[in-house]
């Protein structure tokens, strides 16, 4: 009788799941509007809408493309139902922006999916912003690998990191990396930002063990030589960085 437990125990273990076998719950990208609804959106801004990650199924309407682009989304403008203007501006980081309006008046701003969800609602003010951000000034841009056996199995995690010379502007609510080189700078890599802040910022992180990432976002490799800038929560661009190599 002793042996048959130990045996059944034995088995019971071996079959058991462990961590680096355990199946991963299904994670979905979903669209997050950045700009804060008490953040008035002056003329010629827009609804900044990044990312986040979810297991929630809801968000599987979005996993055949980039959660942040979705073309179909129009904006109520007062009771006025306009297509906004698209903007890209990295993989996983769009901007929706309104006609400019001549209003005295703030007007209610409203982004909706075509079956009515609400992604946000804000003030849409008719006068333009006061701030302008300046172009970062950048110190250095260092990758790092190492290699995970956990999870899925043998992978190879990046961490990008990026030292600035000054804090990030107040205004500073993302900072993208563009990618040199070619016949124009490409968008490779953003991430978000605290206004004021000084600490390094993390440029890039490769997804978890069950994440995943939008298509076109990638890591700035050693020796590519990038420039950044920074984004206002309303989709306004600095001036870009001097280029850097990534070491």
């Amino acid at each position: 009788m002793t042996k048959l437990l130990v045996v059944t125990s034995i088995v019971t273990l071996l079959l058991a799941p462990t961590t680096a076998s355990a199946k991963c719950a299904r994670v979905l990208l979903a669209p997050q509007a950045l700009t804060h609804p008490g953040d008035p959106i002056p003329s010629g801004g827009g609804i900044l809408v990044g990312y986040s990650s979810t297991t929630d199924d809801s968000a599987d309407r979005y996993a055949d493309h980039d959660p942040a682009v979705n073309p179909d989304w129009v904006l109520l403008v007062g009771k006025r139902k306009v297509r906004p203007k698209l903007e890209i501006l990295a993989p996983g980081l769009a901007v929706y922006r309104p006609s400019p309006v001549r209003s005295a008046r703030p007007l209610t701003l409203a982004l909706r999916e075509p079956g009515g969800t609400k992604i946000g609602a804000w003030k849409l003010l008719g006068r333009p912003a006061a701030v302008v951000l300046p172009s970062p000034t950048v110190t250095t841009i260092t990758s790092k690998t190492t290699q995970s056996t956990m999870g899925r199995g043998p992978r190879t995690i990046t961490t990008v990191t990026l030292e600035l010379a000054a804090a990030a502007p107040a205004a500073a609510v993302a900072i993208i990396a563009y990618r040199l080189g070619g016949p124009e700078p490409v968008a490779i890599a953003w991430s978000r930002v605290t206004g004021g802040v000084a600490d390094a910022i993390p440029l890039y992180d490769s997804p978890g063990r069950c994440g995943t990432e939008p298509d076109g976002l990638a890591a700035p490799a050693p020796g590519e030589k990038i420039a950044v800038a920074w984004v206002d929560a309303f989709g306004h661009r600095s001036a870009p960085s001097a280029a850097i190599v990534v070491k």
